[in-house]
């Protein structure tokens, strides 16, 4: 089982428990938000799953979202997401079997090897 502390930031109902669902039972801690939440802190998280709805959405994503040394996947629906140079990873839209949990992973996995 995986661990670690998860952040799911999408606007559709239906996806978010279906995400908090699939990581849930890789054994990750999982918060779902509906929008990004103002009072949380990126860190507290080893990796932000966020919905490419979202960004466009919303003019308060904080500036550190993007940086640092936690992970964040996106959930692209548009070809200009897939191309997203500025998150660590991009997931293409309608999801596809295990693409989340296996996403979220190999990020995290990464994000500690190369915190060593």
């Amino acid at each position: 089982m995986h661990s670690g502390r998860i952040l799911v930031v999408a606007p559709d109902d239906d996806l978010r428990r279906s995400l908090t669902f699939a990581l849930a039972a890789y054994g990750y801690t999982v918060v779902a938000e509906q929008a990004w939440p103002g009072d949380a802190t990126a860190d507290a998280f080893d990796c932000i799953v966020l919905d490419e709805q979202v960004l466009s959405k919303s003019s308060t994503l904080p500036p550190a979202l993007l940086s640092g040394p936690r992970p964040v996947l996106l959930l692209a629906y548009s070809e200009d997401a897939l191309a997203n140079e500025a998150v660590t990873g991009v997931i293409a839209m309608p999801l596809k079997g295990e693409a989340v949990p296996q996403a979220v992973a190999a990020a995290i996995a990464t994000a500690r090897q190369n915190a060593k």
